[in-house]
């Protein structure tokens, strides 16, 4: 694609009409000072300092600030958050996003909202201090989750589904609600990003990293996995699921399979330190965006792949990326 070419189909997400359901998450970071010398009057026991907070959206959130950042503007959230003050923070932030939370559930009681605490030490992360690990939700709250997701379909050209957590918002059982939405609405584009129960979801794009497509195969992941070996054991895969098939291998760069058609990608060659958390969320959301698009395979597969090499250069941060940053890389190769 030319510059020109992106930019003319980047024009094309600003219509795009894009869902997001699963696992939503705040990343909060800040710097943390163990060597203070201070020690608590209360308690006797030494006193850290905190300092430089900053919250961002994490897991399926990430995939929604990344969506905004390539232009999308019509982009929708089913989930759940707690009442609780991180709760509030993650409403905030998808409200300065412009994102529609009508159908977010705000839960009383039984739901933490999720949180990655990433304490920096000296410039590196330390242990973290997760919230939302043992959330179950009740069967209720669910029927009336699909009941907001099935009202919203009819509006949505593409929806995203995310499985993020030990304990989903989408279990294995509750997946077949979802399976009888996505046939009834064929006229939507599904993408699934599933860590643990991707196999089960029928009538979806299913992405997966070279790791999980080895784990959904149920054998060994080789030291290297060159093309051959992806191509082989995705196609395996993808009749196992019967729907495409999205592999990315980092470095390596990105592979699609359908019954149609084998395309790739080769990486992209990037120098200096990088940081890949959140990679995998820029290559959904920069693929979901060229599905609500109407780009091809071939398209989104460069798309997805500018992006990706554009947020693994931002450090200690879930980046995004955007059509400038996208097309100052493009013209770096």
């Amino acid at each position: 694609m030319t510059a020109a070419e992106i930019s003319t189909l980047f024009q094309k997400f600003t219509t795009a009409r894009i869902g997001v359901i699963g696992d939503f998450a705040l990343d909060l970071y800040f710097s943390l000072q163990t060597q203070t010398g201070e020690r608590s009057i209360e308690t006797g026991r030494d006193v850290f300092w905190g300092s430089q907070s900053r919250a961002s959206l994490g897991a399926a959130g990430n995939v929604v600030q990344n969506l905004k950042a390539l232009g999308v503007e019509h982009c929708a959230v089913v989930g759940c958050v707690g009442n609780d003050l991180f709760g509030r923070e993650m409403l905030y932030l998808f409200d300065q996003l412009g994102v529609n939370t009508e159908q977010v559930h705000t839960l009383n009681e039984k739901w933490d909202t999720c949180v990655y605490t990433k304490p920096m030490v000296n410039g590196q992360e330390a242990s973290r201090i997760d919230f939302g690990v043992s959330n179950r939700l009740a069967d209720q709250v669910f029927g009336s989750l699909m009941a907001g997701l099935e009202r919203s379909l009819a509006s949505l050209d593409v929806l995203v589904v995310n499985q993020q957590f030990a304990h989903p918002l989408l279990t294995g059982n509750r997946l077949l609600a979802l399976n009888a939405l996505i046939s009834r609405y064929p006229n939507v584009r599904f993408l699934a990003d599933m860590r643990d129960v991707g196999t089960l979801v029928r009538g979806a794009t299913l992405k997966v990293n070279t790791a999980e497509l080895a784990s959904f195969l149920g054998i060994d992941l080789p030291d290297t996995t060159g093309l051959d070996w992806c191509v082989e054991h995705g196609t395996h895969l993808r009749e196992q699921t019967g729907g495409p098939l999205l592999i990315t291998r980092g470095p390596e760069g990105i592979l699609y399979l359908d019954e149609a058609e084998t395309q790739s990608v080769a990486g992209l060659p990037l120098r200096g330190e990088l940081d890949t958390v959140g990679a995998g969320d820029t290559v959904v959301a920069a693929w979901a965006a060229c599905l609500g698009a109407g780009a091809s395979p071939a398209e989104a597969l460069q798309i997805a792949n500018l992006a990706a090499a554009v947020t693994v250069q931002k450090l200690k941060q879930t980046g995004t990326a955007s059509l400038p940053e996208i097309l100052a890389l493009y013209e770096t190769l």
